[in-house]
């Protein structure tokens, strides 16, 4: 069985291994140990404290209950930019009119803000090639709304998230070649791995405050403004699917798009029930799919699982699944899993 938990500090050479295969660029994970033990220490701060600081971090892992192997990862992370400030680009139109040409031109640009400060952000998905199988990558993703939902007042009532951005087959981002390394004067990989593990200091220090016209720029990378990494398309996809919404907030060093919502407006937080739970010796295939977590913060486990909800609105689950959960309350969290009627037929087949 597959399940959700927080982190442990000894989830740490597993972490650096997944780091290593996650690649460049997912600047959340970077392939390094003193990180990872910063990264772990604040999460379990954060699961294991009646008050959480106001920036905080809950990582959560996907383990294989048959192997203990750390299959992926998800997080969320809270009071983003109250220690060192979260710079995006805004895509804005500025319109000139010159009446001397009796000609009206409109031109994008690109603004440094600072527009998600406070914020909370949901990030550092990564599920492993081999565990990627129908509903998982869902699940990585809507754990962290289930677990908002359990805690709300823990989180800000403004959600973003960020993804990677696009890269050519060398792993340059066209859009760092042709704007951010005539400022810093160093190569794409070292730009996000000193803002992953040193913070954005340097981009205060460096980085131009003035409107950046986008015309000045070479084709390769307008292409590239509020373009997904392929890899990451997957989760715009989800993420829209939740209600998050692209504003033309981008990444400074790829231009991958940044999208956000209303906690309270999220999909799953809006969807999901809280419910007593009664195990049962048999489910069939027909029985419902769900998401269900414990609603145990400091022990917050969620599985993938059939399930029936009986007529007095219990939640019906195998002993198996229960004992997984390790449940210490009379009431679990669930919600349906979403299929799109492309992998329900795929799944019939």
């Amino acid at each position: 069985m597959l399940f959700i938990r927080p982190s442990k500090k000894s989830d740490i050479d597993s972490l650096l291994s997944i780091s290593a295969r996650v690649g460049s660029g997912m600047t959340s994970m970077p392939n390094c140990a003193a990180s990872w033990e910063k990264k772990l220490h604040l999460s379990d701060l954060a699961f294991n404290n009646a008050q959480a600081p106001e920036q905080s971090c809950y990582f959560m892992v996907l383990e294989d209950s048959e192997t203990g192997n750390i299959a992926g990862t998800t997080a969320i992370y809270t009071g983003l930019g109250l220690s060192q400030p979260f710079y995006s680009y805004q895509r804005s139109t500025v319109t000139k009119q010159s009446d001397t040409l009796n000609k009206t031109k409109h031109s994008e640009t690109l603004t440094l803000v600072e527009h998600f400060k406070g914020a909370s952000e949901v990030g550092s998905l990564f599920l492993l090639p081999e565990y990627r199988q129908p509903g998982v990558g869902q699940m990585l993703a809507r754990s962290r709304y289930l677990l908002m939902a359990d805690a709300q007042h823990r989180f800000s009532d403004r959600v973003m998230a960020e993804l990677r951005g696009w890269v050519n087959e060398d792993d340059q981002s066209p859009l760092w070649q042709a704007l951010g390394s005539k400022f810093f004067d160093m190569p794409f990989q070292d730009a996000v791995t000193i803002a992953a593990t040193q913070g954005s200091d340097f981009i205060t220090e460096l980085m131009p405050k003035h409107p950046i016209y986008t015309d000045l720029l070479p084709r390769s990378a307008r292409e590239v403004l509020s373009k997904p990494n392929n890899s990451s398309a997957p989760a715009l996809r989800m993420l829209e699917k939740e209600g998050f919404t692209h504003q033309g907030l981008i990444d400074l060093f790829d231009g991958g798009p940044s999208v956000e919502a209303q906690l309270s407006s999220i999909k799953t937080i809006k969807d999901s029930q809280i419910g007593s739970v009664k195990g049962v010796d048999h489910l069939t295939d027909s029985d419902q799919d769900f998401y269900v977590s414990n609603a145990n913060l400091p022990n917050f486990c969620l599985t993938m699982t059939k399930g029936r909800v009986s007529d007095n609105g219990t939640l019906l689950l195998s002993q198996e699944t229960i004992d997984q959960l390790n449940i210490e309350q009379a009431q679990v969290r669930f919600v349906p899993i979403m299929r799109s009627k492309k992998a329900s037929d795929q799944q019939a087949a």
